[in-house]
This record gives structure tokens, C-alpha cells and sequence, in this order.
């Protein structure tokens, strides 16, 4: 690879993880009445299900628990979300989707899925037919960046 090409990868790649930061924390979408991308990632695991315990959302939304809570307090208060305490053990709490939080999260769903797809047709073919392939080697890397150093990317182990 010439250095010219890999610095111009260096310096997309941290374009693209900036605007991964910035998307997670802002609320432009959520001032309309949406939901914020960090929201809405952790509503995702709640699409197509009655109820999850917190930890089960958080972990798939990649993120702690008590910033899970953080996130379903402010939901909580708007009406989106409701949590139960589980009748089998007092110290779970189930979260479901309330009426208005399913049709917010199918709202969001299908306003990303739509730009996503628009985003898609905008590319020259060649660049459709590398895409999916390239998002998935993308993500892995960010995976393996946040493990940190100490940890063997998943290929090499």
C-alpha cells in the first residue's frame, strides 16, 4: 500500500469513527420528539419482544448498565418505555416498549432504513458491490480498537 493511500484511509477512518461519536450523543432527532441513535440502539432489542431486563439491553446496545438506566429513565419519563419490577426476583427489572415507544421505535426503524437505503442506491455499482463487505471488516476493527491493545483480534486467536 503507498503511504499516500493509507494516510488518506487514516484520516477517513477517524472521519468516520468522529461522526460515530458525535451521532451517539446528539440529540437533534430526539429534540422532534425522536429518539437519539443511543435510544435507539438500546430500544432495538426490545423490537419484536413483550420485555428484556436491563442487562440484556445493555449488552446488546454495547453499552454499561447504568448507562442503560441513564438512557430508560429519560425514555421512562417520556412515556416510551415501562419497567416492572419481576415478581420471581425483586432485584430485575423488566423493561417493555409502551404503546407510543413501539410506534416511535418502527418510526426511527424505518426513517434509518430509509436513508440507509438511500445512501446504498447513491453508490456507483462497484462501490454497492464492495460495501457490505467493507462495513463488516470496519466494524470488526472498531471492536478490536475498543478491546484495546491486550486483546488478540478474533481472526488471530
Amino acid at each position: 500500500m503507498n503511504q499516500s493511500g493509507c494516510d488518506e484511509f487514516l484520516d477517513g477512518f477517524d472521519a468516520l469513527a468522529q461522526a460515530v461519536r458525535r451521532a451517539r450523543g446528539a440529540n437533534g432527532h430526539a429534540a422532534d420528539g425522536g429518539l437519539t441513535l443511543s435510544q435507539y440502539g438500546l430500544l432495538e432489542g426490545l423490537a419484536g419482544r413483550r420485555a428484556a431486563r436491563v442487562q440484556e439491553l445493555a449488552t446488546a446496545a454495547g453499552i454499561s448498565a447504568s448507562t442503560a438506566t441513564r438512557i430508560l429513565d429519560a425514555l421512562e419519563r417520556r412515556g416510551i418505555v415501562r419497567r416492572t419490577r419481576s415478581s420471581q426476583d425483586r432485584r430485575a427489572v423488566a423493561v417493555s416498549l409502551t404503546d407510543l415507544g413501539r410506534d416511535l421505535l418502527h418510526a426511527e426503524q424505518e426513517w434509518l432504513r430509509g436513508r440507509q437505503r438511500a445512501f446504498y442506491a447513491s453508490l456507483p455499482d462497484a462501490e454497492q458491490e464492495l460495501a457490505p463487505d467493507l462495513l463488516v471488516r470496519l466494524a470488526a476493527l472498531i471492536d478490536e480498537l475498543a478491546a484495546g491493545p491486550d486483546v488478540k483480534p478474533a481472526a488471530a486467536a
